[in-house]
């Protein structure tokens, strides 16, 4: 399902402030869960300091902070990818071909019990410290 929200995303046009808008939206909602220990942090800070004027300029200083690399990321990444438009399709292409191939091979071998003998292969040739590891966690 990595590509539900394709559709949506392609219906988006970047060229208008609504477009804009709708874009910085849905970054909002993918960058959410890792802002928050580092706003965390900012506001940790800013209420440290003795009066409004110093917690509001933190908590400015951050905005801008956060905001000029999305920025300068936003506009790097759409001329770069507009240079890449059809490699990068043709590449997505391939990836989803290769893996759907290795899903079905993964779905026959656990439908025909086969993905055992496969296991107790790769244990035999996995070295020792690698199956130490994995046992471990």
């Amino acid at each position: 399902m990595s590509g539900a929200g394709q559709p949506l995303l392609e219906r988006i046009s970047g060229d208008s402030l609504t477009g804009q808008f709708l874009l910085g939206l849905l970054l909002g909602v993918v960058w959410s869960p890792c802002v928050g220990p580092t706003l965390g942090a900012t506001i940790t800070l800013a209420s440290q300091g003795e009066s409004l004027g110093h917690a509001a300029a933190v908590m400015a200083l951050f905005g801008i902070g956060a905001g000029l690399p999305l920025i300068a990321l936003g506009t790097l990444s759409h001329r770069a990818m507009l240079r890449f438009k059809s490699k990068l399709s043709a590449t997505g292409k391939t990836g989803k071909t290769l893996l759907g191939a290795l899903l079905l091979i993964l779905g026959l071998l656990i439908v025909t019990g086969y993905d055992k003998a496969l296991e107790a292969w790769v244990l035999t040739q996995a070295p020792e410290w690698l199956t130490r590891l994995t046992i471990s966690i």
